[in-house]
């Protein structure tokens, strides 16, 4: 059995796609000892999800030392090509894509999942619809590093499965119950893509792997919950953590708020945290203001820090969508303490003083841009 990488960063990386994997090692949250858990689950899936999440997070350091082994797309680390850069993390996904397909075209008979070769081979070919997930190229590379890991998969010689074959089967000696977990978890998964009307912040389930509350009772989950993973997976200090969640309920004050991740008036989005993609340094929160004017007054009497964004220009003048010197319907204008300013809607009011003391005066902007009513 192949041990995975104890710390790949030892040597320079050659492509990002190496970064991106320890990014999802990291993405990887511990599994609590009491969360609620999807009706029909028993009482020990806890700490079996806890065994496949470690297994998972070996398989993903393993990918960061050895990306080749597993297919990856290659993007060398000083290309700043974007798009090649984000099509490479997307690769990523191959490991848990294969899974996942490989529990659809399944069933699990006394901690062996028994593979229809046909259904696997058609599924294999087919994007999810309305996912990440592609078509799965070189799957054999996948299912190689599962055995390096321990697992054993008959009618497997390194090679496509071949067509004469009926049903193969996948074990894993080592934890014969990882089987089931790895069904249970991928049958979850499907099921809340079929009806994710229950989860609280969907954006972020496109995204998460292994994660916990894929088998949990979702009604059973606070929003603050998932506002701590967040601030668990990427690594922000207490004080971004308490803040957020200290927003986040602050916001039940006013009529007609609503989170799903962004916070969102009469179906349109006023306000977002700008952590996702970005680094802990780069943590800001984002309000959407367009008529500041009317109550630039009361801005002047708030804290240092919630005024500077007023205090600056920002408008790069990017000719984005037509827009001209003279117009954009993205730019914001303002004037404050005499001095004209402009921003984009997008970027321009961002703060980035996370004391729970700006909570309230955060807010105050909101119901000065959007007249919101206390409950």
């Amino acid at each position: 059995m192949s041990e995975p990488a104890k710390n790949p960063g030892q040597a320079p990386y050659r492509y990002h796609i190496q970064h991106q994997a320890e990014d999802f090692v990291r993405a990887i949250l511990p599994v609590p000892e009491d969360y609620p858990l999807r009706a029909g689950l028993p009482e020990d899936f806890r700490p079996r999800m806890g065994r496949l999440c470690a297994l998972a997070k070996g398989m993903y350091l393993d990918m960061a030392k050895q990306p080749e082994a597993y297919g990856l797309m290659l993007v060398d680390i000083e290309s700043q090509e974007h798009n090649l850069i984000r099509k490479a993390r997307n690769t990523l996904h191959r490991l848990l894509d294969t899974l996942r397909r490989l529990s659809q075209c399944g069933e699990v008979q006394d901690h062996r999942l028994v593979v229809s070769a046909a259904a696997f081979r058609d599924a294999i070919k087919q994007k999810i619809r309305g996912e990440v997930s592609n078509p799965v190229s070189r799957y054999e590379l996948v299912l190689s590093r599962l055995v390096d890991f321990g697992f054993a998969i008959s009618d497997f010689e390194g090679k496509p499965i071949a067509k004469s074959v009926e049903a193969f089967t996948i074990e894993y000696p080592n934890d014969p119950a990882i089987i089931d977990t790895i069904k249970t978890y991928c049958d979850c998964w499907d099921a809340l893509r079929a009806d994710h009307s229950t989860v609280k912040v969907w954006n972020d389930l496109d995204f998460i792997l292994f994660d916990y509350k894929v088998t949990a009772d979702q009604d059973a989950l606070t929003y603050q919950q998932w506002l701590r993973d967040e601030a668990l997976r990427h690594g922000y200090s207490d004080e971004v953590r308490d803040f957020y969640i200290a927003f986040y309920e602050y916001s039940l004050r006013y009529k007609g708020i609503t989170y799903d991740g962004d916070y969102n008036y009469k179906s349109k989005r006023i306000a977002r945290d700008l952590r996702r993609g970005l680094g802990p340094e780069h943590c800001k929160l984002s309000l959407i203001l367009r008529d500041m004017d009317r109550y630039i007054t009361e801005i002047t009497a708030m804290a240092d820090s919630v005024q500077e964004p007023f205090t600056r220009s920002s408008c790069n003048h990017c000719n984005f969508q037509g827009a001209t010197e003279a117009h954009c319907k993205f730019r914001r204008n303002w004037t404050f303490k005499g001095v004209a300013h402009d921003a984009c809607a997008f970027y321009g009011f961002q703060f980035d003083d996370f004391n729970l003391a700006r909570v309230p005066e955060y807010w105050r902007l909101l119901e000065l841009e959007y007249g919101l009513k206390s409950m």
